[in-house]
């Protein structure tokens, strides 16, 4: 309101004249400035009334009674109109109030109004119910918000009311909710088969889904490669604007590419890799991509910094996703060389190494070096460190006939082996007297944090802990990128026929049908499924204890077990069964006794009524019938 006003400063010291004066409480009023008009209009009086008893002083020494009167009429116009002045500021300060007031209860009527409707909708509604309540209380005179409490509240208890009947119908079919139920416990529970079904019904919508976002896919892609030819034509011009142009659009480029990279999933290995960059503009860039018969991953470096650099990763992350699931290693290579030879225009380069691993040979590890770093390698069994050098030919400086010229190399990993490749910034990262972190440090750190820590993310936060030790804790002025690979063999697909399959059936005492189970799952898969049949053993031995205590009638004793097991953990529809069975029993067993206490007491009230011993048998009368009504 009033922007106009909202640069305007009142000077103070130019204020000489009473006029000015007003003119100055004015803007403050206008400016809102509540504060700053008070104290303007109190300094006012003070000063008029000062100036007044000096004159009044100097007008009786002069005998000027005519004048002296002047002046005191004079003082008392202008305090009249100060007054009238301030009466505007508490008037208008009162309105600027209650209009905050009205829109602040707005936005909170509107944000209370949303997070209702967003509690609704994913099904918290007693959560919804206990806010509008709150709300209500807040503001029981405010005839909105009754309104709204009373249409929200019938939304909300519709809702609850079909959530029950939906969570019926879960618990009929899932026995593990009917168990909780049985012993007050509730759960998030997954979705039910009825859910499950009314999914199926949808598949059509989800097919015409996917097809749109195929071809929604396609159109990014192409809107990319747009892009990127853009940038490449800006970058090649002087003009700074067009630089500048390049850049923002680059960056908005950047937003899509990886920037951290982590697989716990894939078969032998685990992979772990991060990109700091030190701008907005990454010149590092990583990948990975699986198929059914391998594994591909790249960590690639290019040099200089800025735009430049940023379009060749990015024209290269776009050619690797393009040709890496039809491609052998080595055509993959020759595609990419060749096509940043090709769309580059410039003598930019790219440093890097391709890896690949086939999911039929999994212990070995293929690559391509193209003028990299020398990689490091972690030997598990000897505890020591081996430095591997990629070799070939940096990216993009020229062209590659043939892919019978480019060469593979092969890696040999064994269990608990960790390989780190890294960008060029971290071992030219300096310190404050201008030295290099450098290979030997980095070999000595990596080196002593794989004896004592197996897991790559750690090792790769203790590494870049290093780094910033040695920077004594500034920014980096080049990306820093690693990217770690460990070799586990509980990753691996053990076969049935293995060793290991066979000391484990005996160990375990596993049948045919369990060793069944174990089919093309690996050690850590292999380890979950022994863990289930051991559940599914002692789930029958429990059924077992059940079922004896149950045609003994041990009904305590039942109903106490049933509940300890489900609350270990044991769901079985038969568990249900035997505890609903005690529960029953239980509930009867008391009003049995219930129904039997009353009719002792009734024998003996009969006998006392025959006695004519009145007065007891209606105080006893009144007793029962307080405490369990008319019976």
């Amino acid at each position: 309101m009033f922007n106009l006003f909202k640069k305007k400063k009142v000077e103070s010291e130019n204020i000489k004249q009473f006029k000015h004066a007003i003119d100055a409480i004015n803007v403050f009023i206008t400016l809102e400035d509540w504060d700053k008009a008070r104290q303007g209009i109190s300094e006012i009086k003070g000063k008029e009334k000062e100036g007044l008893e000096k004159l009044l002083n100097k007008l009786r020494r002069e005998k000027a009674e005519d004048e002296k009167t002047k002046q005191i009429r004079s003082y008392n116009n202008k305090i009249h109109e100060l007054e009238k002045l301030e009466k505007r500021v508490t008037e208008q300060k009162k309105k600027h109030d209650e209009r905050i007031k009205k829109e602040k209860f707005k936005i909170r009527f509107n944000k209370i109004k949303n997070e209702i409707h967003v509690l609704m909708k994913t099904k918290r509604n007693s959560d919804a119910l206990n806010l509008l309540s709150n709300f209500l209380e807040e503001n029981k005179t405010n005839t909105s918000v009754i309104h709204f409490y009373n249409d929200e509240k019938k939304q909300i208890l519709k809702n609850i009311e079909r959530q029950r009947k939906l969570d019926e119908e879960k618990i009929k079919d899932n026995a593990k909710l009917e168990a909780l139920k049985l012993i007050g416990q509730t759960l998030n529970e997954p979705q039910s088969e009825a859910a499950e079904k009314e999914g199926e019904k949808k598949w059509f919508l989800t097919k015409v889904l996917k097809k749109l976002q195929f071809y929604k896919r396609i159109q990014e892609e192409i809107r990319k490669k747009r892009l990127l030819d853009e940038v490449n034509i800006l970058i090649e011009e002087d003009a700074e604007t067009n630089k500048d142009i390049a850049k923002r659009k680059l960056q908005n480029i950047h937003k899509w590419l990886i920037k951290e990279i982590s697989h716990t999933d894939i078969l032998g290995y685990e992979l772990y890799g991060k990109i700091l960059g030190a701008d907005k503009i990454s010149g590092d860039t990583f990948g990975f991509v699986e198929n059914d018969k391998k594994y591909n991953f790249f960590l690639w470096d290019a040099t200089g910094h800025g735009i430049r650099a940023g379009l060749i990763v990015t024209l290269l992350s776009r050619i690797f996703n393009k040709f890496v699931k039809k491609s052998t290693l080595q055509e993959l290579t020759l595609e990419i060389n060749n096509g940043l030879k090709q769309d580059l225009k410039n003598r930019n380069f790219i440093t890097g190494i391709f890896f690949e691993i086939k999911k039929e040979a999994i212990g070995e590890v293929e690559f391509v070096g193209m003028g990299h770093e020398p990689m490091l390698i972690y030997k598990s069994k000897e505890k020591k460190v081996e430095r591997l050098i990629p070799w070939g030919l940096a990216a993009g400086i020229r062209l590659i006939k043939d892919k019978e010229h480019i060469k593979t190399q092969t890696i040999p990993l064994t269990d608990g082996d960790i390989l780190v490749t890294y960008s060029d910034g971290v071992l030219e990262t300096k310190n404050p007297d201008g030295q290099f972190y450098g290979i030997e440090r980095l070999e000595q750190v990596f080196l002593k944090i794989c004896q004592i820590e197996s897991s790559i993310n750690k090792i790769y936060n203790y590494v870049i802990e290093d780094l910033k030790l040695f920077r004594s804790g500034s920014s980096f002025d080049d990306d820093t990128t690693m990217l770690f690979l460990k070799r586990d063999e509980n990753k691996d697909i053990i076969s049935e026929d293995s060793g290991y399959i066979k000391d484990l059936s005996l160990q375990e005492n596993l049948t045919k049908k369990d060793v069944k189970k174990f089919k093309g799952k690996t050690k850590e898969e292999i380890q979950e499924e022994i863990e289930k049949i051991k559940k599914e053993r002692e789930t029958r031995n429990i059924l077992k204890i059940l079922e004896n205590l149950y045609y003994t009638g041990e009904i305590l004793k039942l109903k106490q077990e049933a509940v300890r097991f489900i609350k270990a953990g044991f769901i079985h529809k038969k568990i249900n069964f035997y505890l609903k069975k005690a529960i029953a029993n239980e509930t009867k067993y008391k009003i049995d006794q219930k129904n039997q206490k009353i009719q002792n007491k009734y024998t003996i009230l009969k006998e006392l009524y025959k006695k004519w011993d009145y007065h007891t048998v209606i105080e006893e009368c009144e007793d029962i019938i307080a405490k369990d009504g008319n019976v």
